[in-house]
């Protein structure tokens, strides 16, 4: 088939630092071309350049991924579906502004690839999107990029590995001595002097996350988080809020779920995290296998194609 992918168009795909929606669209494009497939990535901020550069691909689908861009979606002749990654998916309550965004959503009824069944659950209950219109496609992660060693570096740390801003929270847990920070600074609470490693470009991603004992993330919201699924690839359990776990099987003793009323319970946190970091270094091998089911590969295989046969046949 012949697909095209709609990106943000604020940054570079693939990008050059951080940006975890353009990573998941190269890795996605990728996988797809790996497959036999022909795709065509248009990343504009231009709404005319974006109809234009669909229409001369003439593709057999388009997949949107980014929320602003629903507008397009009515000038689209193709087979089409939007994805968001917008963190506070699951909770309206913090919507703010996105509500303008919900709203085109309602109004638009577009055909939508969800990124889990509880993103799923919003649009059909909070914006009267019919049931037939929504697909669940988990997102994916590349797991042959990601280096892997059974005997990590600084088995005695743990990483949290995120863009530093007020979402994320990492200001919140920086008393925990044990817990050291990777992410591009958006947070003035944060205190860069306190086991801070600077911004990671792709390559030290890629070749050093699995030197550390687990991966933290502690968000107060999360659609589908792609550092959890790298933290599996190179070997990492994870601890997590209870916003961040879509997709996720919470039986495996190597994912720790922190309640929310438990957020600011540092020691309480800290344990857990020691607890996971223990149980995870000496279980690398089981938490790479568990990796393999989010592949890119697999997901395209198993959700991404299969939807959109759907949605191309459902458009006739």
């Amino acid at each position: 088939m012949k697909i095209s992918i709609v990106g943000p168009g604020f940054s570079a795909i693939p990008p050059k630092g951080w940006g975890a929606v353009e990573s998941l669209i190269w890795d996605i494009r990728n996988a797809l071309i790996s497959l036999g497939h022909e795709v065509d990535i248009v990343n504009t901020t231009n709404p005319k350049e974006i109809i234009d550069k669909i229409n001369n691909f003439r593709p057999d689908f388009v997949h949107i991924h980014y929320d602003d861009w629903v507008g397009v979606y009515p000038y689209i002749q193709y087979p089409c579906a939007c994805t968001s990654h917008y963190g506070y998916l699951e909770r309206p309550e913090m919507f703010g502004g996105y509500v303008s965004i919900a709203n085109a959503f309602s109004r638009i009824k577009p055909r939508i690839f969800c990124l889990s069944e509880g993103i799923k659950k919003i649009y059909t209950v909070l914006m009267d999107i019919p049931e037939e219109r929504l697909f669940v496609n988990p997102n994916g992660v590349d797991t042959k990029l990601f280096r892997y060693t059974d005997e990590p570096k600084f088995p005695d740390r743990s990483l949290y590995l995120a863009k530093i801003d007020y979402r994320k929270r990492q200001h919140l847990f920086q008393s925990i001595d044990s817990l050291w920070y990777a992410g591009n600074v958006a947070d003035d609470k944060f205190d860069q002097t306190k086991n801070y490693l600077g911004e990671w470009p792709k390559e030290v991603l890629h070749g050093h996350l699995t030197e550390y004992g687990n991966l933290v993330l502690l968000s107060d919201g999360e659609a589908h988080s792609l550092v959890i699924m790298e933290a599996f690839a190179a070997g990492l359990g994870v601890v997590v809020s209870q916003y961040a776990t879509a997709n996720l099987d919470l039986n495996r003793k190597f994912i720790t779920v922190i309640p929310e009323e438990k957020i600011r319970d540092l020691s309480y946190i800290e344990t857990e995290i020691k607890k996971n970091r223990e149980y995870s270094v000496l279980h690398r091998k089981e938490i790479l296998e568990y990796s393999k089911q989010f592949d890119w590969e697999n997901i395209v295989k198993n959700y991404y194609i299969p939807n959109i046969e759907k949605t191309i046949a459902e458009s006739m």
